[in-house]
């Protein structure tokens, strides 16, 4: 018997059947939609929660809208719609985020998981933006609960920041907050918290419930330029992404002192990136909470994900990450930069002299080195910044799409196609969803645009 699958829930199926025994679809039928599952659409807010109308949270005893027929308020309690009969599958299957000319994003359950693991976080503000994409570790217990509450948690922090604007002088970059300015993550005592950026300059910025040698790493440039974040230890070295090579940026004093120090160069970026960092942390935490809460089973399978985040206000871009989802830099031409680093044991195995094709050829290839999550150690989100000097799209996305296109080449033209064949920035992501669908859809797919401008020439710093 020939075995193949349904295009609308990816359940197997006999070649010749009239329905598909899981969802009920007519076989015979095409599907307009390559994306599996319901449709959550909505704007990006300031909040960078998603706004998603009339479709109501599952919970709160609302019917939805039916994403086959499109009859309103048609799906009853056990997920079928009660006019068309067909199974309308979870509001997260597919969501969609839509800010505009500033940023988009979409995640999909692809063809073969049960349900969509990953998750996302997008704000948007003039020529700034918030982005946040997670991946649930499949192996843990509700590892689609951890993407989620590490998705908001860093997303609030990034929100609730405040970045450096026109206020900061372009020669000395001061990192520092009111005392009183904090925000409390969640199940934190008196030393989970994050004091915002901004303020006074002898004010401390605390790395949430970390561990005392726990440190970011800044990804990219000269091995001469160095980091120290608070929580960190002060002799940590770190490379900093495209930036002046001269460029030391202190934010806070290891162990927690206080302190804030001068930044020569591109000064704005570093300060971004250090807030991104601390974002990361704060979602770390959150992740490790779930482990202590809820369902017993959690405490014996920790719930894991990873995590990538950027944060753009303007030309200036900071950037952490922590596992295997990736950004990538796609210019006007040439071959997409990826501008993280995979935490995966391909990746260790290369760096020890392993042939690529081979590291990457071994059934351990993608199995992660770093992650979210209570068993995952002390974390130590890696960073990067930079001042775009010319203009440039920002691609935050999951495995689920890049494992389609691992030659940068063949990324940036993909991702170019998407880009000019489409008349919005959602159109173009829901293409590369589509495209990763249809090449197999083998994972739960997430992808994030967000255009960068150039800097003006006095506004570099």
């Amino acid at each position: 018997m020939i075995v193949m699958d349904c295009a609308a829930c990816a359940d197997e199926k006999a070649a010749g059947a009239a329905f598909c025994e899981a969802c009920g679809r007519d076989l015979n039928s095409t599907v307009e939609n390559e994306s599996a599952g319901s449709v959550t659409t909505g704007g990006a807010g300031q909040g960078g929660r998603l706004d998603t109308g009339d479709d109501p949270d599952p919970s709160s005893g609302r019917r939805r809208a039916c994403p086959h027929c499109g009859a309103t308020r048609a799906v009853g309690a056990d997920g079928y719609c009660e006019e068309c009969g067909m199974l309308a599958g979870r509001p997260r299957d597919h969501i969609e985020a839509d800010g505009g000319a500033v940023a988009a994003a979409v995640s999909d359950r692809g063809r073969r998981h049960h349900r969509n693991e990953d998750a996302m976080w997008l704000a948007v503000g003039e020529a700034a933006a918030d982005v946040v994409v997670c991946d649930g570790v499949s192996a843990s217990y509700d590892p689609d609960a951890a993407s989620e509450i590490a998705a908001k948690t860093a997303g609030e922090l990034l929100a609730a920041a405040q970045h450096p604007g026109d206020s900061v002088d372009e020669d000395t970059l001061r990192f520092g907050a009111d005392a009183d300015a904090t925000t409390v993550l969640p199940g934190g005592g008196p030393e989970t918290t994050t004091v915002l950026p901004g303020g006074d300059p002898d004010a401390t910025t605390v790395l949430p419930g970390g561990d005392p040698d726990a440190t970011a790493v800044l990804h990219g440039g000269d091995p001469e330029a160095t980091a120290v974040l608070p929580g960190g230890d002060p002799d940590a070295t770190a490379v900093l992404h495209g930036d002046d090579p001269d460029a030391t940026v202190v934010i806070g004093e290891g162990g927690g002192g206080t302190g804030a120090s001068g930044v020569p160069g591109k000064g704005h970026a570093l300060a971004i990136a250090g807030v991104v960092a601390a974002a990361i942390a704060g979602a770390a935490e959150a992740v490790v909470s779930l482990a202590h809460t809820g369902d017993p089973r959690r405490a014996a399978s920790n719930p894991a994900c990873t995590i990538v985040a950027a944060a753009v206000r303007g030309p200036h871009v900071g950037f952490g990450w922590v596992g295997d989802s990736r950004i990538y830099w796609i210019g006007g031409d040439g071959p997409a930069e990826q501008l993280t680093e995979d935490d995966s044991w391909a990746t260790h195995m290369i760096k020890l002299g392993a042939d690529p094709i081979d590291a990457m050829d071994d059934p351990r290839a993608h199995a992660i080195t770093a992650w979210l999550g209570a068993d995952a150690g002390p974390i130590m989100p890696r960073v990067g910044a930079f001042t775009a000097d010319a203009d440039g799209l920002l691609v935050l996305c999951s495995d689920g799409l890049w494992n389609y296109l691992p030659d940068p080449a063949a990324f940036a033209a993909a991702v170019r196609e998407a880009v000019e064949t489409s008349g919005t920035l959602l159109e173009a992501a829901r293409a590369l969803v589509k495209f990763a669908n249809t090449a197999g859809g083998a994972d739960n797919i997430t992808v994030a645009l967000v255009p960068v401008r150039a800097a003006a020439a006095d506004e570099e710093n």
